[in-house]
């Protein structure tokens, strides 16, 4: 925290209005001059009269010397923000904006709106007689949801018999619409209505209070500024306003500042710090009856212990508490239409192979009631050796167990559990590979180059592991994985690189660069090649040393070659999910895939984040591809294709670009590998190919909801998740 002088001086710009307007220009201004009054400081104040003047405004403040500055924030915050970053000296305090993580001289003043929204419901719930209470928003943003929802919540909480009907005005400046949604919400017999829609709210409830309806107004107290201090016709049915204490949030913000306390990042105002609350009943005052009153001055006190919770998130979506509510509130259709994907997928396959089995067509040939009967016996057959190939035969294993349990011997043990192991080997760089794709789409960046990401992460690990000698395991073994992800990373940053600086898009050169690491393994592995293995007519690297191998889980029996790269894929599984859901990074990928025009807006590097999502993915493939030659092949053959890269791509859709629901993905994907094999043995004789039948009709099941839809007759439900997209060519 910066030296602060012996008597800081503390600058506040107004937003248009002016410091008498009645709204968070005078409450700013009312905080600040309380605090200066009282701790004896210097504060100067500008008053903004144009849109094109505030930043002016802001630097002749900064240019009087002021160390701190009180700005409003709201659409102004990220302008604000990108001042801020040129004058790092200078501690800004933005009301009603929530600052980037990285803006380390900002300090947000937030505001909870749903205790406040709370407090107005409960009171509505107390007054109506109706029993229907209304809510008019301006448009769907955060704020006016956490407005709406702790409203509902409210008056759930005081009368649980009332019924909340709303509209939406889609604007905050629209008075006419304002006057058309009090209109609406009257003719369904409401009889109190809370407003949180800018203008357009207060239009609502000044045409709903002429009309003899009880209302409630938001922000600030609308006594003063809707009703004039009581002078427009309609004041009389003004409750109160649920209101930010924007004075009090100064005051303290700024008091703290003097102090050298005031830290960079979010500052949360509510009821227990006396941010937010109701104002003044006014003229309403007599006619609220004791025992509401006392019930409302309950509610605000267990707002302020914290005995009594809004429910409300922090983008305005309903929180449950407890198991049950979780479970009844978990979106069970998005659950079930992977599994639905994989049903359907399992009934057309079940189709292909009754249909291309030439035993089935003789039994036709020989009555309906045969055919029909081969066909599920060879389905039958085929499905179950496809479970024994991924899973092993239960009775084999259970009589594998009950053979240890009296001999001690775990050969058996081991052969019955081989296709377990082996499924789970299989499907351990699965599970790197797709989290490459999963956070490349993050980005909104299509990383179809994981194949080649995997080639040169491959070839990376396995120079380290074969030309370094004499190191011990735990040198060498972490030198060779870490150039496989170097080699990857470095192979994608090239891709992030030329998209972030010259628009060319990452299909296209992702595919290039795939056939680029292909013949570069050509060249390097081919008989006579620099990394060819001396006196081999084979075009295959020489054998790493052991003091580069993966330790094997099962180190006797070395059939089994699941390895310690499970353990480290479920590790990745963590770190990716930690990455994109609880660090500034991740947000800020995230918000660059959702909309890169917008993060750009915000401040957000775009171009930084195309080249360091595209190196995470790329380290992420090229790890898949040091497991392989680590873990299980320990050397490198030019034929080393996988396609592990290109299935990886269907691994993300199927897991939603989630790291949870690539790791079941992975999964699903590796033992269906994993039982093909059993599945064109003895007696099925099914094509593997058949498995990549399945997976392709997975993933177009999964691509096609509504097919998914159509056929069990599901609702489409309302999309609220945060959208996932890639773009268009050369567009950034």
């Amino acid at each position: 925290m910066q030296a602060l002088p012996d008597k800081p001086v503390v600058g506040l710009v107004t937003d248009m209005g002016g410091i008498d307007d009645g709204g968070y220009n005078q409450y700013a201004y009312e905080g600040l001059k309380r605090c200066a009054e009282e701790r004896a400081i210097k504060f100067d104040v500008k008053e903004t009269e144009s849109e094109v003047g505030y930043e002016a405004n802001l630097v002749q403040m900064i240019d009087r010397g002021c160390a701190f500055i009180v700005a409003m924030g709201g659409a102004r915050g990220a302008a604000v923000e990108r001042l801020a970053a040129r004058y790092p000296g200078v501690h800004f305090i933005l009301v009603d904006h929530e600052p980037l993580p990285e803006s380390k001289n900002v300090t947000g003043l937030i505001f909870a709106e749903d205790q406040a929204g709370f407090l107005a419901g409960a009171l509505a719930g107390l007054m109506t007689e109706r029993g229907t209470v209304g809510f008019v928003g301006g448009m769907d943003v955060a704020p006016v949801r956490k407005y709406h929802r702790g409203f509902e919540h409210g008056l759930a909480f005081t009368n649980r018999r009332a019924n909340l009907v709303h509209v939406y005005t889609e604007s905050f400046i629209d008075l006419k619409a304002g006057d058309n949604a009090a209109e609406e919400l009257i003719g369904q017999e409401v009889d109190v209505i809370f407003a949180a829609g800018g203008a357009s709210g207060s239009a609502a409830i000044q045409s709903a209070a002429r009309q003899g309806v009880w209302v409630i107004g938001v922000d600030l107290d609308e006594w003063g500024t809707t009703f004039q201090d009581g002078n427009l016709a309609g004041a009389d049915r003004l409750l109160t306003s649920a209101v930010k204490r924007v004075d009090q949030a100064v005051y303290t913000a700024v008091a703290q500042a003097v102090e050298g306390k005031l830290r960079s990042g979010v500052f949360r105002f509510n009821m227990a710090n006396d941010g937010v609350g109701l104002a003044p009943y006014h003229l309403a005052d007599t006619a609220i009856p004791s025992e509401v009153r006392g019930k409302i001055l309950e509610v605000s006190e267990g707002l302020r212990a914290g005995r009594v919770r809004t429910r409300v998130g922090p983008e305005g979506e309903d929180l449950v508490e407890g198991l049950l509510p979780r479970l009844m509130a978990w979106n069970w259709q998005a659950a079930l239409m992977p599994i639905l994907a994989i049903f359907t997928a399992l009934v057309v396959g079940a189709i292909f192979i009754a249909a291309f089995d030439p035993e089935v067509w003789a039994a036709f040939g020989e009555g309906v009631g045969g055919g029909l009967g081969a066909a599920w016996q060879s389905i039958a057959q085929a499905y179950t050796n496809l479970f024994e190939g991924a899973f092993g035969s239960p009775a084999r294993i259970s009589e594998s167990i009950s053979i240890y349990s009296q001999t001690g011997d775990t050969k058996e043990l081991m052969r019955a559990i081989r296709p377990l192991t082996e499924s789970l080997r299989r499907a351990t760089p699965y599970i790197f590979a797709g989290l490459a794709v999963a956070l490349g789409f993050r980005c909104g960046l299509f990383n179809i180059g994981a194949e080649g990401q995997y080639f040169i992460g491959g070839l990376a690990s396995v120079f380290v592991g074969y030309s370094l000698k004499g190191l011990p395991w735990f040198v060498h073994l972490p030198l060779a994985l870490a150039a496989g992800m170097a080699g990857g990373a470095f192979w994608a940053a090239i891709v992030g690189f030329l998209k972030a600086k010259t628009g060319a898009h990452e299909v296209i050169n992702t595919i290039m660069f795939n056939y680029i690491a292909y013949q570069l393994a050509d060249y390097l592995l081919g008989v006579g090649g620099p990394m060819a293995r001396p006196g081999d007519s084979r075009p295959i690297s020489p054998e790493i040393e052991p003091s580069a191998y993966l330790p094997q889980l099962f180190p006797n029996d070395p059939s089994t070659t699941v390895n310690v790269g499970l353990f480290l894929a479920l590790a990745a599984v963590v770190v990716v999910y930690w990455l994109l859901f609880k660090t500034t990074l991740g947000f800020e990928i995230r918000a660059v895939g959702a909309n890169p025009r917008a993060a750009r807006t915000a401040g957000i590097n775009v171009s930084r984040s195309f080249v360091v999502a595209m190196a995470l993915s790329g380290a992420l493939a090229g790890m898949a591809g040091a497991h392989d030659i680590l873990g299980v092949t320990h050397y490198m053959p030019n034929a080393f294709f996988s396609g592990y890269g290109f299935d990886s791509i269907a691994l993300a859709l199927l897991g939603k670009s989630h790291p949870v629901g690539v790791l079941v993905s992975a999964l699903l994907f590796g033992f269906l590998r994993a039982g093909a094999q059993r599945m064109q043995g003895p007696p099925a004789f099914v094509p593997i190919d058949i498995v990549s039948v399945l997976q392709a009709l997975i993933i177009i099941f999964i691509a096609a909801p509504e097919v998914i839809r159509f056929l069990y007759r599901l609702r489409a439900p309302k999309e609220l998740g945060e959208a996932v997209f890639t773009r268009g060519w050369g567009s950034v």
